[in-house]
């Protein structure tokens, strides 16, 4: 493999200002909700195996006869 150096961008002071500023403002509207207590219902499913045959049952049969053909 024939390795080059990297291209260089050019960047100024106020490139590097406005992401720092974008940043802030990411960390301030993080800040500002409040944290809403979360429930074992409402908790995303971390430990639950994704298993593709289950998901496809679902999805076929959450469609209807038509969809399934190809008719719609």
């Amino acid at each position: 493999m024939i390795r080059r150096p990297p291209t260089q961008i050019p960047m100024t002071d106020m490139d590097v200002q406005q992401v720092r500023e974008a940043l802030a403002r990411q960390r301030a509207g993080a800040a500002a909700q409040p944290a809403a207590p979360v429930t074992p219902a409402q908790a995303p499913a971390q430990n639950v195996p994704y298993h593709h045959v289950d998901e496809a049952r679902k999805k076929r049969d959450a469609m209807t006869r038509e969809e399934r053909l190809g008719l719609r």
